[in-house]
């Protein structure tokens, strides 16, 4: 069972808890359905949409999605009576899950309470990264991928220090032992991490770069660049929201810092 289908038991099963402990009733009109009795409301109907990977749309799409939730409570029902949320395992998952929830809410919290970049912040980023806005080029490359368990990545990240040729040191990595991607790629600036795209600003068609990723070493070999600027109209809310995120985590690790200053916290001898 995935993550998320786990995420959604999780969350029933604490729906259904806190229902014993006396939920304040559904009013008539905001109940779209009654599985076995037992309520489904507009709110759980509106959660569920937020959380759609693609929101449903027609009224075709919200029926699919409210048959979901039809079946989501037929198989917790089935759960319940079975009472697979008395089962170790069970429970701890529905543990983790409010956990995470709650951690999560503190880090959202965190956020609306944090001004957002101002005017002059955003204008400065536009004039500091001419990569990815005035000078922004869109990247046909070639990309090659190993993961970080690829025996051969020292040896390969050698021979490209050395300025080997890249078809020679892919004639060499054919011949070892462990996978490896070599694909062609249409990249524009803002979809390669920045120190990327800055490395790839600065140099001509054919050259060859490596970087290392937290877990895979890339190799680009740049077949042709275009220039297609971003203007500050379209740049201006992308920035904004990469600021904002980027605040948003600098403050949450700041107060971790600062909760963990202040916290009585007790490991037990010889853990990590």
């Amino acid at each position: 069972m995935t993550s998320l289908l786990w995420r959604w038991f999780a969350l029933l099963f604490l729906s259904s808890m806190l229902a014993a402990c006396g939920r304040p009733a559904i009013e008539e009109g905001q109940v779209l359905a009654r599985v076995n009795g037992e309520e489904i409301s507009i709110h759980q109907f509106n959660f569920a949409m937020t959380q759609a990977s693609v929101r449903p749309q027609t009224s075709a799409d919200q029926a699919e999605l409210l048959d979901k939730l039809i079946d989501r409570q037929l198989a917790i029902q089935q759960a319940l009576e079975k009472k697979l949320d008395r089962r170790p395992e069970v429970m701890m998952r529905v543990e983790e899950a409010r956990r995470d929830i709650l951690a999560d809410a503190y880090a959202k919290e965190l956020s609306a309470a944090a001004p957002g970049p101002n005017s002059d912040d955003v204008a400065k980023y536009f004039r500091d990264h001419p990569a990815l806005f005035s000078e922004r080029k869109v990247y046909s490359l070639r990309e090659i991928t190993l993961t970080n368990d690829a025996p051969a990545l020292p040896q390969v990240q050698e021979r490209l220090d050395k300025k080997q040729d890249l078809p020679d040191v892919l004639t060499w990595l054919r011949q070892q032992p462990g996978v490896f991607t070599d694909q062609m790629v249409i990249r524009p600036a803002e979809q390669l991490p920045i120190e990327v795209a800055v490395r790839l600003n600065q140099v001509a068609p054919g050259e060859v770069i490596s970087f290392r990723l937290p877990r895979a070493l890339v190799v680009y070999q740049i077949q042709s660049a275009e220039v297609v600027p971003m203007p500050w109209a379209a740049a201006a809310p992308v920035i904004r929201e990469h600021l904002k995120k980027q605040h948003d985590f600098d403050s949450l690790n700041k107060a971790l810092a600062q909760l963990r200053s202040k916290a009585k916290i007790e490991r037990k001898a010889g853990q990590p």
